[in-house]
């Protein structure tokens, strides 16, 4: 009888186990016409960046990490169109911290692109979870109103296209 009733007790916990992270995920994940969730994060200087710093500006949040190759590609794409605009702020959500990896690597691609945009450190990704991040890169459009206009994983053939379409319409 023992046995039967650990046996129910071992099939109750294997699916919890499986059903809570589950809907943890389900629950941050975010679509286009919700409020933004706000932020305060550190970039690589040390400064303090918030969401709210960028009130009445279409804002750019590029999730990206040092060995993503397609995260390059984005980065130069959004220092090439958005680079001299002063009606967009550019966030580059920095994934390396996570893994610890030096600042100075982060600093380096930084240098290596030319970039002028705040890199942001998500330690304990906590924003890549509160904005349901599972891909790199990700990019998210928020418009001036602070609502979500765009959340797209990856960057592929139509990436470039869908952002300035929703840069466009914010």
């Amino acid at each position: 009888m023992q046995f039967t009733h650990f046996r129910k007790l071992s099939i109750i916990l294997v699916i919890a186990l499986l059903v809570i992270p589950a809907a943890r995920a389900g629950a941050v994940t975010l679509t286009a016409g919700e409020k933004a969730p706000g932020f305060c994060l550190k970039d690589v200087d040390g400064n303090q960046v918030t969401l709210e710093q960028f009130l009445g500006k279409t804002v750019v949040i590029a999730f990206w990490s040092t060995w993503c190759s397609r995260c390059e590609e984005e980065l130069t794409f959004l220092k090439e169109t958005l680079g001299e605009r002063t009606d967009v702020a550019v966030l580059l959500v920095n994934q390396d911290s996570e893994r610890k990896v030096s600042l100075d690597r982060v600093r380096a691609i930084r240098q290596k692109l030319g970039i002028r945009f705040p890199i942001l450190l998500d330690e304990g990704l906590s924003l890549w979870e509160v904005y349901g991040v599972n891909a790199l890169p990700t990019s998210v459009v928020i418009g001036k109103d602070g609502a979500l206009k765009l959340i797209e994983p990856n960057f592929y053939w139509g990436s470039p296209e869908n952002l300035l379409a929703a840069i466009g319409q914010s």
